[in-house]
C-alpha cells in the first residue's frame, strides 16, 4: 500500500505530465494558428521584403510638397480575369527623384481593400511621402 507521501508525490508527478501535455497541445495549436495567420498575411508579408531601406519614406521640408511631373499615357490591356484590379502608373519618389512606376493589374489581397496611389502627407515642418499601397 502506499504511503499518503506516496501518493502525493505520484499525484503531483501526473499533474505535471498532464500539464505538460496540455501545454505541449496548447504550444502545437498556437504555433498552426500563427502559421495560418501568416499564410493569409502572405501579400503583405512579400510587398513588405520587397521594401528595403532605400524605401524609406522620404521627407521633405518645406510650405509646399514637391509636384508630381505629369502622368505618362499608357495602354489598358484587358484583364486576366475579372477578379483583377486596375492600378494605374503614377511617379513615385525613391532617392529624392521621381521614378515612373507603370501600371499594371493585380488581385486585391481582401475583398474590403482599394489601392491607393503614392501620395505626400504634411509632416512636423514638412511632407512625407507615402506609398502606393493596398488600404
Amino acid at each position: 500500500m502506499l504511503s499518503h507521501r506516496s501518493t502525493w508525490l505520484f499525484l503531483a508527478v501526473l499533474a505535471l505530465t498532464s500539464s505538460s501535455c496540455l501545454h505541449s497541445r496548447v504550444h502545437q495549436r498556437r504555433a498552426l494558428a500563427v502559421k495560418a495567420e501568416s499564410e493569409a498575411d502572405l501579400p503583405r508579408a512579400q510587398t513588405e521584403t520587397l521594401r528595403s531601406a532605400k524605401d524609406e519614406p522620404e521627407y521633405v521640408e518645406g510650405q509646399a510638397a514637391p509636384e508630381a511631373p505629369a502622368a505618362l499615357a499608357e495602354p489598358l490591356p484587358s484583364a486576366p480575369s475579372p477578379a483583377h484590379v486596375w492600378i494605374a502608373g503614377q511617379h513615385t519618389r525613391r532617392g529624392g527623384q521621381w521614378e515612373w512606376v507603370p501600371g499594371r493589374f493585380a488581385l486585391p489581397p481582401r475583398a474590403d481593400v482599394v489601392w491607393v496611389p503614392g501620395h505626400w502627407v504634411p509632416h512636423l515642418q514638412g511632407y512625407v511621402w507615402i506609398a502606393g499601397a493596398w488600404r
